[in-house]
């Protein structure tokens, strides 16, 4: 069965990293969280495409909600769960850390 990944959505890099530094120091394995950021010639139409963004964190079930959340963004952290409940505490603590919103992916 697919892990759910909580996928963060970030206008600072400096949160998404903050975000990343607590995660492993709450524990969860370096090999679970994947931060990608989004340079200047990533074009805002390449990050909605619902390929490269599967690509990057699975499957979303609303690309286009998610393309349209994450345009102006600098980044997102992606964080494979292990249990519903470590879901819900990932995506609160990227809230707490600046995160714009959160969406679930499934790889």
């Amino acid at each position: 069965m697919a892990k759910p990944t909580v996928v963060g959505i970030f206008d600072s890099p400096t949160d998404a990293e903050k975000v990343k530094d607590e995660l492993l120091g709450a524990g969860v394995a370096r090999h679970r969280i994947i931060v990608t950021r989004f340079g200047a010639e990533r074009a805002s139409d390449e990050i909605a495409d619902p390929e490269w963004i599967g690509s990057v964190v699975g499957k979303i079930p609303d690309p286009a909600k998610f393309g349209e959340a994450v345009r102006g963004a600098s980044c997102v952290v992606a964080v494979v769960a292990r249990s519903h409940l470590d879901k819900q505490q990932i995506a609160d603590l990227m809230l707490r850390h600046g995160a714009r919103g959160t969406v679930e992916a499934r790889a």
